[in-house]
């Protein structure tokens, strides 16, 4: 008879974070029927799916516009490490998408260069607490090159004349 560990439990989230979403998803309920108890239902939907709508357009825009500034950033020898241009506008209008009015209050803020700053210092704040996430080991992957090129093998007619398949590369 074989002995089996009990299953263990998941391990769970930070309370801060359980938290913070608790909050999140308390006033954006709260958001909601306050603008339902203010508009009406219709009225509220409609809101609802038209921020959507223009944060779908916002992020075509802004995204096209953030994508353009990145590539001539870069290919004027841009420090790749640094903020990407106009990227709060690119998540504001992402959160411009995300149901939800608070979602779409912070949004418009990010929207907004004059109120963009709060966020930058957010962001650097943050930046500077999360650790750094390194992936595999020194970043070299150990390997040799075979070559399978044969000049004796036999072709595709059973000839030894190396008509057989080829690799892409024609080389020496």
């Amino acid at each position: 008879m074989t002995y089996q560990q009990p299953p263990t439990a998941p391990k769970r989230a930070p309370f801060a974070l359980r938290l913070a979403l608790a909050v999140w998803v308390v006033s954006e309920a709260a958001a909601f029927f306050g603008l339902v108890y203010l508009i009406g239902l219709f009225y509220t939907v409609l809101v609802f799916v038209g921020t959507t709508v223009l944060g779908v357009l916002l992020v075509r825009y802004v995204g096209a516009k953030s994508f353009r500034a990145a590539r001539d950033y870069l290919n004027s020898g841009g420090d790749p490490s640094r903020e990407l241009p106009n990227g709060y506008a690119l998540a504001g209008a992402a959160c411009l998408i995300a149901p939800g009015f608070v979602t779409d209050l912070v949004g418009l803020l990010l929207l907004f260069p004059p109120t963009r700053f709060v966020f930058r210092g957010l962001g650097r704040w943050l930046a500077a607490r999360v650790p750094p996430v390194r992936f595999g080991g020194s970043g070299v992957i150990d390997g040799e090159v075979i070559d399978e090129r044969d000049a004796d093998a036999p072709g595709r007619d059973g000839s030894g004349n190396g008509d057989g398949p080829r690799s892409i590369d024609q080389g020496p």
